[in-house]
């Protein structure tokens, strides 16, 4: 079964390569538009963040930085791992040097 839902959608980069990456998805965390899902983020934009570091250390055991995070319309397909990106609005984006 398909469902279009809006997601947190967010790249991680490892700390120590960050040419290595690893998407993470709001699996549990949905929202009916884009616009309640940026109300959300603005509201816990800092728990949020810390929560991405801290989820990140316990599953991949390793220092990571937060690329970038997204509130996405995405189709999900419970038989496949990953959502289809049908669109993003990007809520945070970390700096280039």
């Amino acid at each position: 079964m398909k469902t279009v839902v809006v997601i947190f959608l967010a790249t991680l980069l490892y700390a120590e390569n960050p040419q290595k990456s690893e998407n993470v998805y709001s699996w549990q965390l949905t929202f009916p538009t884009f616009e309640k899902c940026k109300e959300f983020y603005q509201q816990y934009e800092a728990d949020l963040l810390n929560g991405l570091l801290e989820h990140s250390r316990d599953k991949y055991n390793t220092n990571m930085d937060v690329d970038y995070v997204s509130c996405a319309l995405v189709e999900m397909d419970w038989q496949k791992q990953q959502p289809v990106v049908l669109g993003q609005n990007v809520m945070y984006q970390k700096e280039r040097q």
